[in-house]
């Protein structure tokens, strides 16, 4: 089964709307909530009256920030560790009076059906206290008053560098010194289905159908969010819309599982809106790069100097580990024997930066790869060929993580491939002093991309298989399909370790954290890898 085309095992229920999402499971008695966002971009609630809300007819409880649990807790999906320096920042309450961006969660509404709450959510009055308003991290870096958070007075997160060689003596013995600045947009996932949730309760216990990549996660990030433990908590996730790291964060899946509570445990549905989760869910971070780089009259690199600030918006989420990552990936792909880097992650009153595709490498990607080609610019070298210069080659060991090491790499046969396949040196030179308005190009960049989050994280996975008495097999994973096909991924698996045919392998891809074996979720390209190794 393992190198063949085959049909993925979800298409059939899905082309014929037969599989079941999150709304799809929603009971019919269900109450809805809605929340009430902040009109103001950075300052505190100093007066909250919801009387005229309450009294509206199908209001069944309004809730503020005063009535959550009022510790903080941490959203982003990375597995818990014991090791106090790797856990995650705990910087968000359920609900807050402190706003730092504009939408932040004050109050909640839960009425008897969606018209009801919103006309409910225009009766809550607010008074503020407005605070200067910081959207640029250069700026919120050198502080501000208050600060965005109490602990962090220069409102800088996290800071962190590596220094290898000396850079200013490399710079110094180089032919040609060349400085360039980048940055990078925020970004939003656009997944079809945006952020839903259902909360019930059951025995005492809080059941929450959520669509998520990080279902095990969220249970435990529940029980954090309100102070009880995890075992009191029960995550369904079905099929899912999309998340693409948006759904790697716990976002509204805590605030849910407290209204639950505060309605006697009936059905409550949270369902945010397309301008929600722009707002108020995560972002790709928005990350400035000031590079330097230094390099010899034969165009080999001798040094090279980055500094990145990344916008983290109003809290912590995924937080340096982003800003980290890239930094990391300055100082592969390219040799040089004298390196630095330098990354600051900031809090300021925007959205909130967290996960999406890459993590971090994106950004990092667009800077490297536009610095060579203006490097290339700069000495008069045809990018390809400077690239070919100065790229690693054969066994590459990493100055910082010495056990991560590379014993091959098959760049340059995929530089000399995709050179052919475009006509490069052909195309360079027919468009070689052009002219008018309309004029064509060609151009290259190289991607490095690895896969899980070794060693800052534990990488776990399970799985279950039981046989069945017709001789198939059905197949049970704490992984979850997000629509990039590990379902029918870990069906060939098994079929071909069990020497099966698919069609005998039945893999349930609804997860339920009661029954479903333990897997940290769906992130970092880690699946195949590592729940593949499970399955194996």
């Amino acid at each position: 089964m393992i190198g063949k085309s085959v049909p993925r095992v979800d298409a059939y229920d899905k082309v014929t709307g037969r599989a079941k999402f999150t709304d799809d499971l929603v009971p019919a008695n269900c109450l809805v909530a809605k929340i009430y966002h902040a009109k103001i971009g950075n300052g505190i609630v100093k007066s909250i009256d919801t009387s005229k809300a309450e009294a509206l007819d199908g209001v069944v409880k309004v809730v503020t920030f005063k009535d959550v649990p009022n510790h903080c807790y941490p959203t982003p999906g990375h597995p818990w560790s014991v090791e106090l320096a790797h856990q995650d920042v705990a910087d968000r309450n359920i609900l807050t009076g402190r706003v730092r961006y504009y939408g932040d969660d004050i109050a909640a509404v839960v009425a008897e059906d969606e018209i009801t709450a919103q006309r409910a959510l225009r009766l809550i009055e607010v008074e503020y206290e407005e605070y200067p308003v910081e959207i640029h991290p250069r700026k919120s870096m050198y502080g501000s008053k208050p600060p965005i958070h109490l602990d962090k007075k220069d409102n800088v997160l996290v800071r962190s560098n590596y220094f290898i060689g000396n850079v200013e003596e490399g710079l110094k013995e180089s032919e040609t010194v060349i400085k360039r600045s980048y940055k990078t947009p925020i970004v939003q996932h656009c997944h079809i289905e945006n952020p839903i949730s259902c909360a019930y309760m059951e025995n005492g216990r809080i059941i929450v159908v959520t669509s998520t990549q990080i279902p095990h996660i969220v249970r435990r990030v529940i029980g954090q969010a309100l102070g009880i433990p995890w075992g009191k908590i029960r995550v369904i996730k079905p099929y899912i819309g999309g998340g693409f790291g948006n759904k790697q964060d716990v976002l509204y899946e805590p605030l849910n599982a407290f209204l639950t509570t505060q309605v006697g445990g009936r059905p409550v549905k949270l369902d945010i809106t397309r301008e929600e989760t722009f707002c108020n869910t995560r972002t790709r971070h928005s990350i400035e790069y000031d590079l330097t780089a230094g390099v010899d009259s034969e165009g080999y690199l001798l040094a090279k100097d980055m500094l990145a600030i990344s916008n983290q918006g109003a809290y912590a989420s995924h937080g340096h580990a982003i800003a980290a990552n890239g930094l990391t990936a300055w100082r592969l792909q390219y040799a040089c024997p004298n390196i630095k880097g330098e990354a600051y992650t900031v809090y300021t009153n925007t959205p909130v930066g967290g996960a999406m595709r890459g993590y971090g490498i994106p950004q990092v990607c667009f800077a490297i790869e536009c610095f060579m080609d203006d490097i290339a610019k700069e000495i008069g070298m045809d990018p390809l060929e400077f690239r070919k210069k100065n790229l690693i080659k054969g066994y590459y060991e990493d100055a910082y993580l010495k056990p991560i090491a590379a014993n091959t790499n098959g760049i340059f046969e995929c530089l000399e491939k995709g050179a052919d396949y475009i006509h490069w040196e052909e195309k360079r030179k027919e468009y070689t002093n052009q002219t008018g308005n309309i004029r064509r190009g060609v151009g290259m960049s190289l991607f490095s991309y690895k896969t899980g989050v070794w060693p800052i994280s534990l990488e776990i996975a399970g799985a279950r298989m039981t046989l069945n008495q017709d001789g198939s097999v059905g197949l049970m994973l704490g992984a979850t399909e997000i629509g990039q096909g590990a379902d029918t991924v870990f069906s060939q698996m098994t079929a071909e370790v069990l020497n099966m045919d698919i069609s005998d392998i039945h893999i349930q891809t609804v997860q339920d954290t009661d029954v479903t074996p333990f897997d940290t979720g769906a992130y970092a390209s880690r699946q195949s890898f590592v729940t593949g190794t499970v399955v194996k």
